[in-house]
């Protein structure tokens, strides 16, 4: 092997190997939660489909290390001074990223397997798993149906958010600026294809498949039987978009802009400008509450600009229906609310601490006159305090105003259960970036501490049924109540511990 190109795998496995630890304890822990909780026969669709369903965020947030790692760390002109390529630095890059997936995809696929045939040995309902699940699937083999499913979908979210996020200043400016660019396309298409339905304007099967096959995350329904007249054309169509993103991603690697001031014009009118800027803050606390707000607020306008837009896109899709029944669309919006919600609040919660706890600015920050404990809970209180504004104050209103049985649904299990994972996965996000200091990693270790804090909670249940302090949920059927206890558990723990790793400067100190 050519020594350029093992050294920079060399480089991007040791970058990319405590990522891989990470999915594969994520999407274990999530395995092994569906197989305490399913019925037998329920349990490869369901495991499965958890899967797929995670690794989505989770490829995004490998994707957005891909796009802007180096920049973010500051390694970015070390690695153009050196004597590679930045067209190999960038396509390592992007084949140690799927790599990565694809391993831990494999790692979760042998688990099941595993799981499957031990349990086959002691409960008999497990030994027609298998055979049912061959017997649906299109390839004959329910893991080969598995890995080329959940590949595909994480191949498509890593390559959009690499390409879309390429040489952006830090993760959390790509990530935004990937998820607009990614759902900015997909409502354009859909909204293209609601108008057609509206007006009456016949649509060619081939062109709907053609359109769904340039969607993220959209692109596999082109193996739905609707899509099977023109599957081979959807699937070129998907590989050959993903292959010039790829290739986008590759040319614009590490070109970054010149951005040295070359005359005293921009320094000067700088200096006129300043006379126009409001008077300094008078008050720590309005300070710190400014300077966050102004740093959450794009991120929530994004995720409001996206729910606004995808619920539109459905609305217009069936507005008939909705109209008639508008507890349907109150139940649309605030699914679409809480998904986009949930991505927003962890791209939020790793903003708040990443860059003021890296080692320049922090040391800047404990120098100065402010109280360590306000500069944490200002910052903590203002992002959250976004979060609720933007998405749950007005979705609340929605289903006041509209929903007939609002109150029944606002309290319901399953609505209530999805709300406070947001703000759950909020806290477990500040809290892994306080510890560990890098937003990829405090990302997708967030996601396991939401899960770790349920399994945790609902495993805290089952011993107080067995004293008998309360009444215990028979297996296979979902625990509503234990699971929103360690949901509230997770949030808690999570926010102080990263009120005590803020104070006493806990955490991984060489980010830079």
């Amino acid at each position: 092997m050519n020594s350029i190109w093992y050294s920079l795998a060399w480089k991007e496995w040791h970058e990319h190997k405590w990522k891989l630890a990470a999915i594969t304890a994520v999407l274990w822990g999530i395995t092994g939660i569906v197989f305490w909780f399913s019925n037998p026969i329920d349990v490869i669709g369901s495991a499965v489909g958890f899967v797929t369903a995670t690794m989505a965020p989770l490829a995004v947030f490998v994707g957005l290390c891909a796009a802007a790692n180096e920049r973010g760390r500051g390694t970015l002109p070390f690695l153009q001074a050196s004597p590679v390529s930045m067209r190999r630095a960038a396509v390592t890059k992007l084949v140690m990223g799927i790599l990565t997936l694809v391993t831990a995809i494999i790692l979760v696929e042998l688990l099941i397997w595993a799981c499957i045939n031990l349990f086959a040995l002691i409960d008999r309902e497990y030994r027609g798993v298998f055979r049912v699940f061959d017997r649906q699937s299109l390839t004959g083999r329910w893991y080969f149906d598995c890995f080329l499913i959940t590949t595909g979908l994480a191949a498509n979210f890593f390559i959009w958010s690499a390409a879309a996020g390429v040489n952006r200043k830090d993760e959390v400016s790509a990530g935004a600026w990937a998820l607009a660019v990614m759902a900015g396309w997909g409502i354009l298409v859909f909204s293209g294809y609601s108008l057609f339905d509206k007006y009456g304007i016949p649509i060619p099967e081939w062109l709907k498949v053609v359109a769904t096959a340039t969607v993220p995350g959209v692109c596999l329904s082109i193996i739905e039987p609707w899509a099977r007249h023109y599957r081979l054309l959807g699937l070129g169509i998907a590989l050959g978009l993903h292959g010039a993103l790829a290739v986008w991603y590759v040319l614009r690697f590490g070109r970054i802009e010149k951005i040295d001031v070359r005359s005293p014009q921009p320094a000067i009118r700088d200096a006129a400008r300043a006379g126009w800027l409001a008077a300094p803050r008078r008050s720590a606390f309005t300070a710190i509450a400014w300077k966050q707000f102004r740093e959450s607020v794009p991120l929530a306008l994004c995720g409001i600009a996206g729910v606004v837009a995808i619920a539109s896109v459905l609305f217009l899709s069936d507005f008939k229906d909705f109209i008639g029944r508008p507890d349907r669309f109150v139940e649309m919006a605030a699914g679409v609310t809480v998904v986009i919600g949930f991505i927003v609040a962890i791209v939020v919660g790793v903003g708040v601490c990443l860059h003021d706890s890296s080692p320049g600015l922090g040391t800047f920050w404990r120098s100065r006159p402010i109280n360590v404990d306000q500069w944490y809970w200002t910052k903590y209180l203002t992002s959250l305090g976004t979060l609720v504004t933007a998405f749950y104050l007005p979705t609340l209103a929605i289903v006041l105003t509209l929903h007939p049985d609002r109150f029944n649904f606002i309290f319901r299990g399953e609505v209530l259960n999805a709300q406070i994972s947001v703000f759950a996965v909020f806290a477990a996000a500040v809290m892994t970036t306080c510890l560990i200091r890098h937003a990829v990693y405090a990302a997708i270790l967030s996601i396991s501490v939401v899960y770790i804090g349920a399994l945790a909670g609902v495993e805290f249940w089952y011993l107080a049924g067995l004293i008998g302090w309360v009444q215990r949920p028979p297996h296979g059927v979902y625990p509503q109540t234990p699971v929103i206890f360690g949901i509230v558990l997770s949030f808690v723990t999570s926010t102080l511990i990263a009120w005590l790793a803020v104070r006493y400067d806990w955490g991984r100190k060489g980010r830079y």
